[in-house]
């Protein structure tokens, strides 16, 4: 089995020295019980699992009695199993606190989840001010190939560098893209688990929706998951999508934000400002946060599909957009209030738009190899912009740097 190095694992480190409780939430089979047992053996936490349904029923029948036999430093790995024991936390915390200073309090727990809307109502009523909170994101390009850690910018002396060092073939491309980026989809040698996204979508909808939500009709359930595959990297409109399933827009709405919680999607904001006098659409526009996952409810079950598909573009775009966003959540740097799209009412376009030391780097995404200054137009629309413009650039399939026009280069998808 191959073992891989996840890079948030320096900022959870850090996290754990600052406050007295960290929380890693992150989807379902994202490795944060691997994540977390790395840190227990390197610091010397005791690990307890909620999915012991024996140790379950214990702290939630006793959570007073149970945080005194089990004293800190603790991993309490599931804890939204056992929402009890937040306010036991927080008394726990408050305690060392009080008798030996703040300092001395910081790394008692460390707590993982994979429901966030429980987790995060049991931390804003419990633990406000007590608790960094860290999302782990699916495997990244870069830990699947031991590459170093980057956060993304248009900084071009960086991005011909990363093209010159790292290599990423189209075909090894294509074929992470339809493995997807769980660990358990790399991490034992030759083919990935056989199953393992039916499986998945099987556990997710019985187990994590139906503790949700009261959900009546499954198929139903199962089907609007599959056409939200279908419109990865598109425009969020619930009134067609409640149209296409056959269920009201609040149904679409609810459903949405259980995905959002599971972290299976992200919902990118558009970009506007009042300095830009144009006529901005405001939807958001939606991306799965893992594209094996996205391959697997399309019916994509090969490379040679995907090559093939209409939906190979988007999945590309899908792609670059999470690699990117990953690499901000290793860091600790927060994305989700720097990451954009624009898309105005005269069909201009930019694909990703990120904010970042008050400087704007505009980026498009290709799913080919030769790009036209076509490509780049839009860039001109933030020009009256009250930031300044660091840079733009296309990522796409080219294999080396290309100039487009001056100070915009093409990029291979290597270097994010």
């Amino acid at each position: 089995m191959m073992l891989i190095q996840r890079q948030i694992l320096p900022y959870v480190e850090k996290t754990i020295s600052e406050y007295p409780v960290t929380l890693i939430t992150g989807a379902r089979q994202v490795g944060k019980t691997t994540l977390v047992t790395m840190i227990e053996k390197k610091h010397g936490y005791t690990y307890f699992s909620f999915d012991d349904t024996d140790l379950m029923k214990e702290a939630k029948e006793n959570p007073k009695l149970f945080l005194k036999t089990h004293p800190a430093p603790v991993i309490f790995d599931e804890i939204q199993r056992v929402p009890e024991l937040f306010l036991e936390i927080e008394a726990s915390v408050n305690k060392i606190r009080r008798e030996q200073g703040s300092i001395a309090a910081n790394g008692m727990y460390l707590l993982t989840g994979s429901q966030k809307y429980r987790l995060m109502k049991g931390v804003s009523e419990s633990l406000s001010g007590r608790v960094g909170i860290i999302e782990l994101p699916p495997l990244s390009q870069a830990e699947i190939r031991n590459y170093s850690s980057h956060v993304f910018e248009v900084e071009d002396e960086i991005l011909s560098k990363l093209s010159e060092e790292r290599s990423l073939s189209e075909e090894e491309l294509y074929d992470s893209i339809l493995r997807g980026f769980y660990p358990a989809r790399w991490e034992i040698e030759g083919m990935p688990i056989k199953n393992f996204y039916s499986n998945y979508v099987k556990t997710y909808v019985e187990r994590d929706v139906s503790q949700l939500i009261n959900l009546r009709d499954q198929m139903k359930f199962e089907n609007f998951i599959k056409v939200i595959a279908s419109l990865t990297g598109e425009e969020f409109i619930a009134d067609n999508i409640a149209k296409t399933i056959g269920v009201d827009k609040n149904t679409v709405v609810s459903w949405v934000s259980i995905l959002l919680t599971s972290d299976l999607i992200s919902l990118l904001p558009s970009y506007y400002e009042d300095s830009i006098n144009k006529r901005i659409v405001k939807r958001k526009k939606l991306y799965v946060n893992d594209t094996g996952l996205a391959c697997f409810l399309l019916g994509i079950d090969s490379v040679k599909a995907l090559k093939q598909s209409s939906f190979k573009g988007r999945m590309i775009e899908t792609y670059i957009h999470n690699e990117i966003r990953k690499g901000y959540l290793n860091a600790g740097e927060e994305i989700d209030s720097k990451l954009f799209f624009y898309r105005d009412n005269n069909q201009n376009e930019i694909d990703l738009i990120l904010l970042r030391d008050g400087e704007l780097n505009l980026i498009e995404c290709k799913a080919g190899k030769n790009i036209s200054k076509a490509a780049v137009k839009s860039f001109s629309q933030l020009k009256g912009s009250k930031y300044d413009q660091k840079g733009g650039c296309v990522i796409c399939l080219t294999d080396d740097p290309v100039r487009i026009e001056a100070g915009i280069y093409a990029y291979p998808i290597r270097c994010l």
